[in-house]
């Protein structure tokens, strides 16, 4: 028993629900714990939903939240994560289905024993309620980029002392407008009164406006820290909205640094360089505890890294020595670079050939301005473009078609004489048709400009009508920067923009006006992590083929060596 708990408290240490806590209080938790595993596909056994409080400590399982009968919510839990904490915290139990996507390990606490635990531990109930906050926040419409294979580490805003800071300027102006008008009701002259009277509340108005209006924006603007990549998303409300995101192994360092004002108050900032260019988190609280949990984190993801090189070489020098035993190790030995990387081979590149469309469906397609084919994904600018780009030849052939029918009516009844009613409708045609012509080429200059992203590069492609083409390309793995931004009201509300895509230090590549840039550079960012992720695995292959097979030269000669000095049997 003393064994089992010892495993039990080691296995607390690492689930971030118990940090903070001493060797002590992990001593008295453990003693709670009720240990549950799940095989793959089996499902939390009913005799068991009496224990209202779980925790995901290894494995992977998928919770559906019920609500009358239909399914309300469904999520992927990983390490760490727990659920059924709202009978105790809210004084409510809710129904829930939990069935193991991989073998899974829990950690289940009764609700007595659970309520002992938050009443002894105040550290617990703040990391359950801290937690809580965080799942509201990553699964809210504003995260709906998060994967579900990622695990949120951390989801901060700027510090409320720093919303105090922001606040100031509105009070000071408030002031003012308060003090126009207590003196305004000192005055004799009722007009000059009157006046100064309604400026002050024009301005205690317009100060209070914009006080609630940084309240607001400091509340849109957040920094998480997950287990693959580093995000800063930056939202103005009605003006701009912006992710800006980086991998954890693309990491290179990191400072964290704070003004006067800021180690008063303790918050500060923290500025990550990386591969893909900076990434700040600004006026946040604790700045060096959040950088010194980007670099562990960063760390954690190396040795992840490393961890499954490590167990691949170990796989396959094991089958070079042991061929018998290859059956055994999930690793394929003989992958060529073609396998690994399927999107390097002629096969995917025929499938990227844009696929035969009848006349209905290309026309349909001229006005996508998004659309996946054959793992191609074309982007055309927003409907808004075309419309700013078309309105004024859409309306000078209307109003040339209105002005020919009713010049050729007025000849018709004889109220004019100008022309025959003949030269009237060749005239009006031509005029009409030229105006159609003129706006057919702007449509199919929106039309041609188009932006492609292929599982192996980006495509920037411009081409005007009767003119000249011009098409830009580059490799996914040159890429080392990825932006959107929306910009102005008319763009967050119909929701489009631009995405940046730095490939060296003064080259970009931008994607102009593009309906909803948060999809595309979610588009392109998983392209390229498969991309690299691809060519990384396809390079570790091909190196621990190489290195396995000088391991298994060398067991080979070692083994001849030994045979040969053994003495001759008699």
């Amino acid at each position: 028993m003393p064994e089992m708990n010892q495993q039990i408290i080691s296995l607390l240490k690492n689930l971030p629900l118990f940090s903070g806590l001493d060797e002590i209080e992990l001593e008295q938790i453990a003693s709670y714990v009720q240990p549950i595993t799940l095989k793959e596909g089996e499902s939390l056994p009913l005799t068991r939903i009496g224990s209202p409080f779980f925790v995901v400590v290894m494995g992977k399982a998928r919770y559906t939240r019920l609500k009358k009968k239909n399914v309300d919510e469904s999520y992927t839990l990983k390490h760490g994560d727990f659920f059924g904490a709202d009978q105790v915290l809210r004084g409510k139990s809710q129904l829930f289905s939990l069935v193991a996507i991989k073998p899974t390990l829990l950690f289940s606490f009764r609700l007595e024993s659970l309520r002992i635990l938050l009443n002894s531990f105040p550290a617990l109930t703040r990391n359950i309620k801290k937690q809580l906050a965080w799942y509201n926040l990553v699964r809210s419409k504003h995260f709906n980029w998060v994967g579900e294979e990622e695990t949120v580490k951390v989801v901060c805003r700027k510090h409320p002392a720093y919303l105090l800071v922001l606040e100031l300027a509105p009070l000071v102006i408030a002031w003012i407008g308060v003090f126009a008008i207590l003196y305004a009701s000192q005055l004799d002259t009722t007009s000059i009164r009157l006046a100064l009277g309604w400026f002050g509340v024009v301005i205690v108005a317009a100060a209070t406006l914009w006080a609630f209006w940084r309240f607001f924006d400091w509340g849109n603007d957040f920094y998480i820290i997950t287990d693959e990549r580093i995000v800063w998303l930056e939202r103005t409300i009605g003006l701009y909205d912006s992710r800006q995101e980086a991998p954890l192994v693309a990491i290179k360092s990191g400072e964290a640094k704070s003004g006067p004002i800021g180690r008063l108050f303790g918050f500060g900032d923290v500025i990550t360089e990386t591969f893909m260019g900076q990434i700040f988190f600004l006026h946040i609280g604790d700045p060096h505890g959040i950088k010194n949990l980007i670099d562990e984190e960063h760390k954690r993801a190396i040795e992840r890294q490393a961890t499954t090189d490590i167990h691949s070489i170990e796989g396959r020098i094991r089958q070079k020595i042991e061929p018998s035993q290859a059956a055994t190790v999930p690793v394929n030995v003989n992958v060529s670079s073609q396998a690994a990387n399927p999107g390097s081979s002629s096969d995917q590149e025929l499938k990227l050939i844009p696929e035969r469309l009848s006349i209905w469906q290309s026309l349909l397609a001229r006005f996508q301005t998004r659309r996946v084919a054959n793992g191609m994904i074309t982007y055309r600018k927003h409907l808004y473009v075309l419309f700013r780009m078309t309105w004024f030849p859409a309306i000078c052939g209307l109003g040339l078609l209105i002005a020919t029918i009713g010049i050729y009516y007025w000849r018709a009844i004889g109220q004019i004489q100008l022309l025959t009613p003949l030269k009237i409708l060749l005239l009006g045609t031509t005029l009409v048709i030229m105006a159609f012509l003129w706006w057919l080429y702007k449509f199919v200059d929106w039309s041609n400009d188009v932006y492609r992203v292929t599982p192996e590069k980006i495509i920037d492609s411009e081409r005007k009508p009767l003119g000249t083409e011009v098409t830009k390309s580059a490799p996914l793995e040159n890429i080392i920067g990825l932006d959107y931004e929306k910009l102005g009201f008319l763009g967050v509300v119909l929701n489009f923009g631009n995405v940046v895509i730095n490939i060296g230090t003064e080259n970009k590549f931008i994607f102009y006006g593009i309906h909803n840039p948060a999809r595309a550079q979610r588009d392109i960012f998983n392209y390229m992590y498969e991309h690299r992720h691809k060519k990384q695995q396809a390079d570790s292959q091909q190196e621990q083929e190489r290195v396995s097979s000088y391991i298994a030269a060398y067991h080979r000669q070692a083994e001849d060596l030994r045979q040969s000095r053994k003495p001759p049997q008699t």
